[in-house]
């Protein structure tokens, strides 16, 4: 079988650049709240030339290229095209899965048996998504997902790269091992320091000193660099389980203040409890994720005794391993994650006392609550400790116009009366902390 590896030409500045033309030409960068700092999530075409590119601080981004168009992002929006693209792909074959928002794997059935077959329909799709959305895809194509996701980054924008494992070794094995797919900056410097620089030098290791170094992985990579993957390609139709859930969030400036980094751990916590309850998972593994202001990134996790999706159970574990792990320096960035997740309906189950199933029917009337009335409708009451920082605290916040009557009201040592808090509650945003 031959599979394609549709990749989105620098999808979300694309997707941006197509909905307003005003800015087709011009360097857009993609980001969060464009008047706060963050990351660039996106780069397109015209700003890349000028060192920019996903993942840099914005505040660096600007440096290099001042007169980009900076774009706040919108999810809802991208992951909604890409479902319209995975219906394209469809059209095609059956055989599609989703490998990120902007990329999919197509499997090409048994009829398509040669490169060049499977490359005119490669060139179909790109053709149909440029009539319909206006976007351009690079595409890989392969006999396995390794060289068509390889394959795919060899010619871009709008390019189409058809290689079979012969091919794959013609145009990779001179290549520095960091573009192998798999190998990050690190196991690529544990790599050169044993003396495998190429693609080429791995696919020649001997697999003793890969196993002594690498372990059961390192005999793996060298057949990868050999350009072998026996890899299943699963549609998306047969539904593929999460590994992990979590949130992470970017702290509006570097905090040192104990109380408001616990309140940010437990409003991530609660996310993500919810999240997994939403979508039918519990797991065991808690990991924290610290970066502070020198971007030094600290990743540390702890196994729970048994399975969960409770904040109350989630939230001790990640404040046990912030306490541990924070040495007092400004934290940029924090993060809760849950991995060796289990479905709900399959996972072990603790014994139900009553108290715990009165919390369970309460946690699920507040889940009803914030699906009625938005995240931010019931928050753990440790969130709003210093309200006035909360401007950092993910899925929700105190907005400048929330605050402004209260600072009104309290200039005239009033107090709103019932009525008018029940209209001042509706009125306000969903993305707003109720005060």
């Amino acid at each position: 079988m031959m599979i394609l590896l549709v990749d989105m030409d620098a999808f979300f500045a694309s997707v941006e650049q197509a909905h307003h033309p005003h800015l087709r030409g011009k360097p857009v960068i993609v980001c969060g709240d464009p008047g706060r700092r963050g990351v660039v999530t996106a780069a397109s075409y015209e700003a890349r030339p000028f060192g920019v590119h996903a993942g840099m601080r914005l505040q660096e981004a600007r440096r290099l290229c001042p007169q980009a168009e900076y774009v706040e992002g919108d999810p809802a929006k991208y992951v909604g095209l890409s479902l319209q693209l995975l219906d394209l792909y469809t059209r095609y074959t059956p055989d599609v899965e989703p490998f990120s928002v902007d990329e999919a794997f197509v499997g090409l059935g048994p009829e398509v048996r040669t490169l060049e077959q499977a490359a005119v329909i490669g060139r179909e799709i790109q053709r149909e998504i440029d009539r319909r959305f206006g976007l351009g895809a690079s595409i890989g194509i392969g006999p396995n997902k390794l060289v068509a996701k390889m394959a795919s980054g060899v010619e871009k924008p709008r390019g189409l790269t058809a290689l079979d494992p012969e091919g794959f070794r013609e145009v990779f094995w001179p290549r520095d091992i960091q573009t192998m797919w798999g190998v990050g900056p690190k196991l690529a410097e544990r790599m050169r320091s044993l003396g495998i620089k190429t693609v080429g030098e791995l696919a020649r290791a001997p697999d003793h000193l890969l196993k002594a170094a690498f372990g059961i992985i390192g005999p793996q990579l060298r057949e990868c660099a050999w350009g072998e993957d026996d890899t299943p390609l699963v549609p998306y139709h047969r539904g593929l389980d999460a590994k992990s859930m979590g949130h992470e969030v970017t702290l509006t400036e570097d905090c040192d203040d104990r109380a408001s980094l616990e309140g940010t751990l437990l409003r991530l916590a609660d996310q993500v409890a919810r999240r997994m309850r939403g979508e039918g998972y519990v797991g065991r593994t808690v990991t924290l994720k610290l970066r502070d202001h020198r971007f030094v990134t600290v990743l540390r996790q702890r196994v729970l005794p048994d399975f969960t999706a409770e904040a109350e159970r989630i939230y001790p574990v990640a404040l046990a391993l912030l306490h541990a792990n924070w040495n007092g320096a400004a934290v940029r960035l924090l993060g809760v994650s849950v991995s060796q997740l289990a479905r709900a309906a399959d996972a072990p189950q603790r014994e139900l006392f009553a108290g715990e199933d009165r919390s369970q029917r309460l946690r699920e009337a507040l889940d009803r609550v914030r699906d009625r009335l938005g995240e931010a409708s019931v928050v753990p009451l440790g969130t709003l400790v210093h309200r006035r920082r909360l401007a950092h605290v993910p899925f929700g916040t105190l907005s400048s116009r929330a605050l402004a009557p209260a600072k009104r009201d309290a200039g005239r040592n009033a107090r709103p009366s019932p009525r008018a808090r029940v209209r001042a509650n509706r009125a306000r945003d969903p993305g707003e902390v109720p005060p």
